[in-house]
């Protein structure tokens, strides 16, 4: 058994682990812990401009004519 040491700031490093890696830690009786590796769900990712201005343009509230075309439509004669 291996026997690691705990830094003052608490961390202690783990044979094998590589950076980024996440653990769920369960103290199970005195003095034992167990370890659990943790995946992290995917990110979502942002949407880029190019695919909010589509998106915008096929919104059905968006106008589909010019302010133009409606006041000639829209007023009497």
């Amino acid at each position: 058994m291996k026997v690691l040491t705990v830094d003052s700031k608490r961390r202690l490093v783990l044979p094998g682990a590589t950076p980024g890696e996440c653990y769920a830690v369960r103290q199970s009786g005195s003095g034992h812990y167990e370890l659990a590796k943790v995946i992290p769900a995917p990110k979502k990712r942002r949407a880029k401009p190019a695919e909010i201005d589509a998106l915008l343009a096929s919104f059905a509230l968006t106008p589909s004519m010019g302010s133009q075309q409606l006041r000639t439509l829209t007023r009497e004669p």
